[in-house]
């Protein structure tokens, strides 16, 4: 880049160049004296070439260095080729990548102050009408040379990265990005999108004393779990690591997404027309259209299970529970440590948000309410381990996860006769009646004998209970409502309450004298079943239908003797008379957890 730097005096007593001037001068007849044709005649040649190629070197080592590409120029040939497998060769040859870059952009900084000084000199001798004419005149210039470099750079981006640069978005944007809204999509944004929920875009820390702050308060978090030699030289490397990555983080001057990309953020962001939000299943990325998904969430909000309220709901509520804890306390059925990990203060309205269902027509989205942040979401966390401890069996058709279903079902004999079926709660925790929730889930805990690990009364549990679960003031937008029944997906209660009072609810398999499924097993509101063919499954989905008012179910029956049921699937194998399982992947599932390149 040394060699395009411009020194006026030099270049003016250089003949070739104003040889070169007059020789071009019906190119630019405005140019009256010898001096402005040779910086004329400088700008055409020289600094076009030199613009464009140190910007297009130093965007091409950009592009490395975001999606860790080694250009030939850091490739050393090594006599022991395993050398190169090594974290300390890939490590030297990013410090090689990172220091060209630097040079270079240091380079494009003093070539950009540089053309600006002979911009102004030309200017200031210069009239306005000539001058606009060199300006025009040079950016044709410097777009046909950067045209050109471009196009060399994009093929020699394209050879390192064995295909196109950056996330192959094409073939996944399908997949991972729906768009169901009336606004196309740029190819920047979709890319951008196409990154997934959990890419994390470097940003600059500019506050560096809350940076700190932040850091201290997350390492207090984890003292009593400590011992104090160890919390004490946790704390000091914690320190030490902290001073260098603020000291890296002050030099970096490249973000892991390209500009474009960055630039699709801002414009999303302001977008005002749109809603982005994460799929039901499958960890995909949905863009709708505000109004229609305002609509939609509207709908639900207008069913039995919401209200609207008005008022100081949310502080009056907070004032209720800190009062009632504050008397367990006084009373002594609680400890001074208890009492201040469930006692709320400062606390938000818990949001209400939907994920659109993309496997379903017309997309209908599953309502969420997250609590983080209300008043009694400490408290709804701290009821909820003592449900969990204090269980004392689970259902007999109760599966923690897949593994333990593959475990399940392997065990079963299968023959020509049987048939595979599958049920399906609709909205189960919004439809869970929540006053026989509770009422299921203390006669669980207070049966005789008591757990000695429960210290309160059935009367004191099942008012923290109504506190956590009842009543629950929310916001969405900027309008409140209160939940009056079923249970909250987003509260750490809500899958509880729903396991127990499907627990309860299914014992009534037992008053099948006939018709009864041969076998049962339940993963919360998913019900993989197995009946002999010969059995009347309508008869049965219908009595199933009755045993609750607010609870209906749906059926799937297998096909070509396979059936899916959570992430598995399930074949028939009629030749060894069992049944044969694999992984089965949703047609919504993206196979992304975290982009990798």
């Amino acid at each position: 880049m040394k060699e395009h730097q411009v020194d006026i005096k030099k270049h003016i007593q250089r003949s070739n160049v104003a040889k070169h001037a007059n020789e071009n001068k019906h190119s630019f007849n405005f140019i009256q004296s010898e001096t402005l044709a040779v910086l004329y005649s400088l700008f055409s040649k020289l600094i076009p070439t030199a613009l464009t190629s140190n910007y297009l070197l130093t965007t091409r080592s950009k592009f490395c260095i975001i999606y860790r590409l080694t250009p030939t120029f850091v490739q050393i040939n090594l006599w022991k080729k395993r050398i190169k497998c090594t974290n300390e060769y890939s490590s030297f040859q990013h410090f090689c990548l990172k220091k060209e870059y630097d040079d270079r952009f240091k380079d494009s900084v003093k070539l950009e102050k540089e053309i600006n000084t002979l911009l102004n000199h030309l200017k200031s001798i210069m009239t306005y009408s000539d001058f606009e004419s060199l300006k025009k005149f040079l950016y044709d210039r410097c777009t046909k040379k950067k045209d050109k470099f471009t196009a060399v750079h994009q093929d020699k981006l394209i050879r390192l990265n064995h295909g196109p640069i950056g996330q192959d978005y094409q073939q996944l944007r399908t997949k991972l990005v729906h768009n169901i809204s009336s606004y196309n999509l740029t190819p920047e944004e979709e890319r951008l999108l196409c990154r997934g929920w959990n890419f994390c875009i470097e940003n600059k820390i500019t506050n560096f004393i809350d940076f700190k702050t932040d850091m201290e308060l997350n390492a207090y978090k984890i003292q009593n779990s400590c011992h104090a030699n160890v919390f004490s030289t946790l704390c000091r490397r914690l320190n030490n690591y902290s001073e260098i990555f603020m000291r890296a983080i002050k030099n970096k001057k490249i973000r892991n997404i390209s500009d474009d990309e960055f630039n699709a953020i801002k414009s999303l962001k302001n977008n005002n027309n749109i809603i982005i939000c994460r799929a039901d299943k499958g960890n995909a990325i949905v863009v709708l259209d505000k109004n229609e998904y305002i609509n939609k969430m509207n709908d639900i909000l207008k069913q039995k299970q919401f209200k609207s309220t008005k008022g100081l709901t949310l502080l009056e509520k907070e004032k209720s529970m800190n009062k009632y804890i504050l008397k367990l306390y006084k009373d002594k059925v609680i400890d001074q440590e208890t009492y201040w990990k469930i006692r709320s203060t400062s606390s938000s309205y818990a949001t209400m948000y939907g994920q659109p269902k993309i496997h379903k027509l017309n997309y209908p989205v599953r309502p969420i309410i997250s609590s983080i942040g209300s008043y009694n979401h400490d408290l709804s966390k701290y009821l909820y381990h003592i449900i969990k401890n204090n269980r004392s069996s689970q259902s007999f058709s109760y599966i923690r996860d897949s593994f333990e279903f593959v475990k399940k079902i392997i065990g079963i004999n299968n023959s020509l006769n049987q048939i595979m079926i599958s049920f399906d709660v609709d909205n189960l925790y919004t439809n869970v009646p929540v006053h026989e929730a509770i009422e299921i889930t203390l006669d669980l805990l207070f049966k005789t004998p008591k757990s000695s690990n429960i210290t309160y009364t059935r009367s004191q549990f099942k008012e923290l209970l109504k506190i956590a679960v009842c009543d629950i003031p929310f916001r969405f937008l900027d309008k409140t409502y209160t939940q009056i029944d079923g249970v909250a997906m987003g509260s750490p209660l809500g899958p509880i309450l729903a396991d127990l009072f499907m627990s309860n609810l299914e014992q009534k398999l037992n008053r099948f004298s006939t018709n009864k499924p041969l076998t049962w097993i339940r993963y919360v509101d998913d019900i993989f079943c197995i009946f002999n063919k010969k059995q009347n499954i309508n008869e049965f989905l219908k009595r199933i239908n009755k045993w609750h008012p607010n609870i209906k179910f749906t059926i799937e029956y297998e096909q070509n003797e396979k059936l899916a049921f959570l992430d598995v699937l399930i074949i028939r194998n009629n030749n060894n008379n069992n049944y044969d399982t694999t992984i089965y992947r949703k047609p919504t599932n993206t196979d992304l957890y975290l982009l990798y390149e």
